[in-house]
């Protein structure tokens, strides 16, 4: 009788509590499993909506959340604005949130359109490239969070303790402008995230010294992969249909992608890299502003 008991509670115990002793359920996560998980230890739980905390985050945010502004901190400071930050500069902004080695992170974005998302995934990359695996970002954002009743909401501004995380940089996934040369001469694949405009170069962005694209690219609108109905990625048979010939459905094929500053490339990056597998991807964050800053470098106009 004793031991039926025991294995009738244990089995109770696992029935309720399901996630808490797992990690993160994939780079997406639904707002069932933030809740689900909302008091554990080893969350930590990232808001960028906003450009200061007094706005949006005080108003209304995940119980315990911590914000943080994008860019902020996230992307280089120079002429060169999706430079990626001195690596003891990222490794402090990561740990300022309260981040350990151990720490399970989900970022929070404002939920509003494919740009927004870019800022999402941009901080996704950032981890991955200091090293920091167990991170997502909440499915459908802060709207996901606040259209269920259920989902706790809390105000003011968090204040963490700073983190031990200390950053182990992948340079993989990092491609630089003289690999964008290299992999220019050599064919490699290059992926385009930008608008059509600005690929066919009838627009640009003020910081790029030239309109056009990088010759040979292929152009992936990171838009693409966005459902603005519903505020989320697109379903994973959509986002398989959206793959440039270019990349020959082979996820083993080296490539890179690049927008204006590391942005919507990101998003490029974050949907082939992570939803889809494209393992050799990497993400040009100087792209076309840093690109254009030679004279030298070819442009294309089409």
């Amino acid at each position: 009788m004793t031991l039926y008991l025991a294995l009738a509670v244990a089995a109770l115990a696992a029935a309720l509590a399901p996630a808490l002793a797992e990690g993160l359920p994939g780079p997406l996560v639904p707002a069932e499993w933030l809740r689900a998980n909302i008091g554990r230890a080893d969350l930590v739980v990232v808001d960028i909506r906003g450009r200061t905390a007094a706005n949006e985050f005080a108003a209304g945010h995940v119980p315990g959340a911590v914000f943080s502004a994008y860019p902020g901190g996230w992307r280089g400071q120079g002429a060169i604005a999706g430079a990626v930050p001195a690596t003891a500069a990222l490794e402090a902004t990561i740990a300022e949130l309260g981040v350990n080695s151990d720490s399970l992170v989900v970022i929070v974005p404002a939920g509003t359109d494919s740009t927004e998302f870019g800022g999402a995934a941009r901080l996704y990359w950032s981890f991955k490239y200091a090293g920091h695996d167990t991170v997502a970002i909440l499915d459908g954002g802060w709207p996901a969070w606040v259209a269920d009743a259920a989902n706790p909401v809390a105000t003011g501004v968090t204040e963490v303790a700073k983190g031990n995380f200390i950053a182990q940089v992948r340079p993989e996934i990092l491609a630089t402008t003289e690999q964008v040369e290299a992999a220019l001469a050599a064919g490699i694949p290059l992926i385009d995230a930008r608008p059509p405009e600005q690929y066919a170069g009838t627009k640009k962005a003020g910081a790029a010294k030239r309109a056009g694209h990088i010759p040979g690219a292929a152009s992936l609108d990171s838009d693409l992969f966005y459902d603005a109905a519903t505020n989320r990625i697109k379903p994973l048979d959509d986002l398989r249909a959206l793959v440039p010939v270019a990349l020959g459905g082979d996820t083993g094929v080296q490539a890179i992608t690049y927008c204006n500053a590391g942005h919507w490339s990101a998003t490029d990056w974050f949907v082939l890299h992570e939803l889809l597998g494209y393992e050799n991807l990497a993400l040009y964050v100087d792209s076309m502003i840093g690109w254009t800053q030679d004279d030298a470098h070819p442009v294309a106009t089409n």
